[in-house]
C-alpha cells in the first residue's frame, strides 16, 4: 500500500541526537512523543532497536517528513529510495546514494 510504513524501523542514533540538539530539544521530550519511557528510548537507541510503526508514525510528526527521513535507517538503497519516491515524488536530483557526503564525485 503507497505511503504505509512495512515493519520496523530502527533510528540513526548520531543523527537523532544532531536534530535534538539543533532544534533545542531533549531526548526525554523526544520519548514522551513516541509515549516511550525515557529509558526504553534510549535503550532502543544503544541498541539499534527497531521501533513500532505507530512510534515512527509520531516521530514523522514530531520532526517533520524530511528530517526523519533522514534519521530512519532503511535496511537497503532500494527500500530507501522507494520510500522517498513514495513521500516526496522524486529521485535524489544530484544521483548520490548518501545524502551526507560532501566529497565530489569519482570520475569513471
Amino acid at each position: 500500500m503507497p505511503g504505509q510504513v512495512t515493519g520496523m524501523y530502527s533510528l540513526k542514533r548520531r543523527v537523532l541526537k544532531q536534530w535534538i540538539y539543533r532544534n533545542r530539544h531533549t531526548q526525554p521530550g523526544v520519548a514522551k512523543a513516541l509515549r516511550l519511557r525515557v529509558s526504553v528510548f534510549k535503550r532502543k537507541l544503544k541498541n539499534r532497536e527497531p521501533f513500532s510503526e505507530a512510534q515512527i508514525r509520531r516521530l514523522v510528526y514530531f520532526m517533520g517528513a524530511r528530517d526523519a527521513f533522514r534519521v530512519i535507517y532503511f535496511r537497503s538503497y532500494g527500500e530507501r529510495e522507494r520510500v522517498r519516491q513514495e513521500v516526496f515524488g522524486s529521485r535524489r536530483k544530484d544521483g548520490k546514494r548518501n545524502e551526507y557526503a560532501d566529497e565530489p564525485e569519482q570520475p569513471q
